[in-house]
């Protein structure tokens, strides 16, 4: 039989090729978040545990009952049953059994986390080990940190999971009661299916639902079939019905299928003529952008953990920019920032005295970055917040025309990310011939930047300051690629 572990189990219950996935391409996993001390380390001061026994991996059931005996607190106990291994983050002993506590680097556990805490009880029911108690720790959203990290402020212990509006829910305890799972067929299920070939792949709706698979393009090599697949139809409720039943080309499929978003119907006249554009609405929009024109990127890192002062959980701490300013005679000049620690301040001020205070800055999908990243910025030192302000509201965002269905072309293929449109405006630049090719990639070359050896660093900083200077130089490429379009456009129409 194969060694499995529980979240085999969770990942067969939403899809079989997902957990047969997971288990066969073992990725490395990188954290979205920076965490400056193990977080184990901070929720055992929230939970006043000094004296502690830890398990191992390789642990087997004798070694952790003999924790279990040993010690009121247990860290990580893992536990083994039918070739199907768990570990717990804490168990506290009582006198009628043990409390599981969960830490989650989240402010609202939901509860779908039940499930496993269920399959984690009825596991250590099976080896003697009675769990009648579930407790969850979790982020204090409104925390701001002082001088001092407050733990008892930042984190809460607690016994409610939070509901879809992200308000207080039910009880864990009367949720993790409430599921009903047979752990033995669950566990037969999945040794069965580990000891086949690879499950068929089969595309639904949630291959793409919330955030894609990280698995999708394994599972489905997309790169044969034609730029104007209707499987590349976004926000569509019939795609995969249509694919199925043959329909290849957005072109063919009925027209009363569109929904009524925007950019499908840009997809549908893209796929009849190659491209679309809506002069009407792209020319008012150009028309609000003024020389000198600043293209703008921020780089940062995002912190579960507030790690400075008048920061709260999850805030970001921006450590690079990338700034290409454009004059009335088109000429283009670059400048950037660069640092570690707390450089908050000097990010600020640097970008203060570099942007012109004039003109437009067209920023690549800026609500939920750039513009916010400033916000956020403005908060923490207010004495900037006239200058900062200044800055945002001549802001710009540069993806909307893609977004909104103004401008599409098949070659995005249903995608509108800045490294999708630059290859459609140029072939003499590409983001391929970058060390770091994404945002995630510069953000982990950043993590390892403090403990790097002084040619290390030389190079890290390189490789950042290239991939951001690449965004900016995209920004003013596809800008004026856009300016050649709707010149185009409008010459074949005089």
């Amino acid at each position: 039989m194969n060694l499995i572990h529980v979240s085999d189990l969770l990942h067969f219950q939403q899809c079989s090729r997902l957990a047969y996935n997971y288990y066969t391409n073992k990725k490395p996993m990188e954290s979205f978040y920076h965490l400056d001390v193990p977080y184990s380390e901070l929720y055992c001061r929230l939970l006043n545990i000094s004296e502690y026994g830890s398990g191992q991996t390789g642990d087997d059931n004798e070694a952790s009952l003999k924790l279990l005996q040993e010690n009121k607190y247990i860290l990580n106990a893992r536990f083994e049953y039918r070739q199907c291994r768990t570990k717990i983050p804490v168990l506290i002993k009582k006198e009628d059994g043990f409390c599981a506590v969960y830490p989650f680097l989240s402010s609202y556990p939901k509860e779908f986390e039940a499930q496993k805490m269920k399959i984690n009880q009825i596991i250590c029911e099976k080896l003697g080990v009675h769990i009648n108690e579930h407790k969850v720790i979790y982020l204090n959203k409104d925390y701001v940190r002082k001088n001092e990290l407050n733990i008892e402020e930042c984190l809460i212990l607690g016994n409610h999971f939070f509901n879809k509006r992200n308000n207080l829910g039910k009880e864990v305890d009367e949720v993790v009661n409430g599921v009903d799972v047979d752990v033995d067929a669950l566990i037969d299920q999945v040794q069965s299916l580990f000891s086949k070939s690879i499950p068929e792949a089969v595309r639904s709706k949630k291959c793409t639902a919330g955030r894609r698979c990280r698995f999708y393009d394994f599972c489905f090599d997309e790169s044969n079939q034609p730029d104007d697949s209707i499987l590349f139809l976004t926000t569509s409720r019939h795609k995969l019905d249509l694919y199925e039943e043959g329909i290849q080309h957005i072109k063919d499929m009925k027209i009363n299928k569109i929904e009524g978003f925007r950019l499908q119907y840009s997809q549908y006249m893209a796929s009849l003529n190659g491209r679309f554009l809506d002069l009407g609405a792209i020319i008012p929009w150009i028309s609000k952008i003024q020389y000198p024109i600043s293209y703008l990127d921020f780089e940062w890192d995002t912190f579960a953990i507030p790690p400075y002062e008048n920061m709260k959980p999850f805030d970001v701490l921006c450590f690079q920019y990338s700034l290409h300013v454009e004059n009335e005679k088109h000429e283009l000049s670059h400048c950037d920032f660069f640092s570690t620690g707390d450089c908050r301040k000097k990010f600020v001020e640097s970008l203060i005295e570099n942007i012109p205070s004039t003109g437009s800055i067209l920023v690549y999908n800026m609500e939920g970055a750039e513009k916010l990243r400033l916000i956020q910025l403005s908060q923490q030192f207010p004495e900037y917040k006239n200058q900062l302000e200044s800055i945002w509201t001549r802001m710009i965002d540069l993806s909307k025309p893609f977004e909104l269905g103004v401008f599409y072309d098949n070659r995005m293929r249903g995608h509108y990310s800045l490294k999708n449109l630059l290859p459609i405006f140029t072939d003499e630049v590409s983001y391929k011939e970058l060390e770091i090719q994404n945002g995630m990639n510069a953000v982990f070359a950043y993590r390892t930047y403090d403990h790097a050896t002084i040619k290390q660093k030389e190079a890290i900083r390189q490789q950042i300051s290239k991939y951001c200077a690449m965004d900016t130089y995209s920004e003013f490429i596809v800008y004026h690629g856009l300016l050649d379009v709707i010149e185009e456009e409008i010459c074949q129409t005089l």
